[in-house]
């Protein structure tokens, strides 16, 4: 490229002179490259920089019961994206027991956080530790000011009883779809469902898919794709058995007799 540039001047330079003149035509591809760069929006900018001119602020709103895989899949993607402050809070604070005896901790308390850029409620099957009126009354607060508002799983059911998803549509697991109409919001079937600064993850390991989806509107897709590299995110399961429309139905019918109300997308948490 230099070249091209130094063949439209056909007087004969010192070597020192050409190289003056390749640093100022590099200098001002530069100056024309951070301009541009200036005039793309955030994400798009992020992108293309590998950071962020803010950082974000990202909370996990854990809880004792809660499924690990749920928060632990999309926080793989998150806490490497740029310029990115993951943090967890649970409604006692301290150390969480989770489904399986698993403990996770230390967390801060859910009550004292002030404000967050992105909050996302992980799922279980045991919600009763968050459907409190006063842990409802935090995630609500939490969300009116968040830049986004997310879940995986049943977290949304945590989300939709808060009253923040009244007319908005929502992922959840297909076992519990259609529990978030009693609370007033719209069940999507989708892996990922984006409705405004809402979004949502369907049954756990969508979490890494919701993980990479919103790792690319923080941060654009250059950075999320570059995540899902480090981590080899190429999954290809041994069967296609991972949603009620693709399950063998011998496969299907089992999983319903074990699911009570799941065939209706109405199998109940612990509430």
């Amino acid at each position: 490229m230099l070249e091209i540039f130094d063949e439209t001047f056909p007087e004969e330079l010192t070597e020192a002179g050409s190289a003056r003149r390749r640093m100022m035509l590099m200098g001002s591809a530069a100056i024309a490259a951070t301009a541009a760069t200036r005039l793309l929006p955030e994400s798009a900018r992020a992108a293309v920089s590998g950071t962020a001119e803010k950082p974000i602020d990202f909370l996990f709103a854990i809880y004792p019961n809660g499924t690990l895989l749920d928060f632990a899949g999309p926080n793989e993607i998150l806490s490497r994206i740029p310029n990115t402050n993951v943090r967890f809070a649970s409604p006692e604070g301290g150390f969480v027991t989770l489904e399986k005896g698993i403990v996770f901790g230390p967390t801060e308390k859910l009550s004292d956080i002030d404000k967050v850029d992105v909050i996302c409620v992980p799922g279980a099957l045991n919600l009763s530790a968050m459907m409190k009126p006063e842990t409802l009354g935090h995630v609500r607060r939490l969300s009116e000011t968040a830049r986004y508002v997310t879940s995986v799983c049943t977290g949304s059911i945590i989300l939709a009883a808060s009253g923040v998803l009244k007319g908005r549509r929502s992922a959840c697991h297909w076992a519990f779809l259609n529990i978030l109409k009693e609370y007033g919001a719209i069940p999507d079937p989708a892996r990922i469902v984006k409705d405004g600064r809402f979004m949502s993850g369907g049954g756990v390991t969508a979490g890494i898919d919701f993980g990479l989806a919103i790792a690319a509107e923080l941060r654009g897709a250059q950075a999320a794709q570059e995540v899902q590299l480090l981590v080899q995110y190429d999954p290809q399961p041994p069967f296609h058995a991972g949603n009620p429309a693709e399950a063998p139905p011998a496969i299907r019918d089992v999983v319903y007799k074990k699911l009570p109300g799941s065939q209706n997308g109405l199998m109940r948490p612990v509430l």
